[in-house]
């Protein structure tokens, strides 16, 4: 039997969560094991919960969400963390990357790419949704480090 994967979602928005969790249930291989409204929250439960993915909104009300990809990283380096975010700008996808994060998707993409970033987030490649990418993949690999050859996943 394989195993499922596990995803905690964090957003500070109760519809956005509720309807991500919707949707992602309706995968038999994931399974959302915890839902977050603020980084406080979402830190205590990757610890509580033991999620293998972390699908977290990068603009939250107590943090910002390259805070929370920071500290997650630090306390469980083995948890992968998979931005959402309504920013395209490359500044902020250069942060998430430094921070930990092995992706980085926009909020309006649609449900394919939101689920082939998961899956190629848990696969244990690097993921920047062509939405989020906007030309500025080559500078957005250039964050992940030479050891990383090979390993990354981008959508066009």
């Amino acid at each position: 039997m394989v195993s499922m994967s596990r995803i905690l979602i964090v957003d500070d928005h109760a519809l956005f969560r509720e309807a991500l969790r919707d949707f992602l249930s309706q995968d038999p291989d994931l399974e959302i094991v915890g839902e977050a409204e603020n980084i406080s929250d979402a830190i205590r439960c990757v610890g509580a919960l033991s999620p293998h993915l972390v699908l977290t909104d990068l603009t939250m009300p107590d943090a910002h969400g390259i805070e929370a990809v920071t500290e997650i990283k630090r306390h469980y380096p083995n948890v992968k963390v998979l931005v959402m975010s309504v920013h395209r700008e490359s500044e902020y996808k250069h942060r998430c990357r430094k921070a930990g994060a092995a992706g980085y998707i926009v909020k309006d993409a649609i449900h394919d790419q939101l689920r082939d970033g998961i899956r190629t987030v848990l696969s244990g490649k690097i993921y920047v949704g062509a939405d989020a990418a906007d030309g500025t993949v080559a500078d957005y690999a250039v964050g992940l480090g030479a050891g990383k050859q090979g390993r990354r996943h981008f959508v066009h």
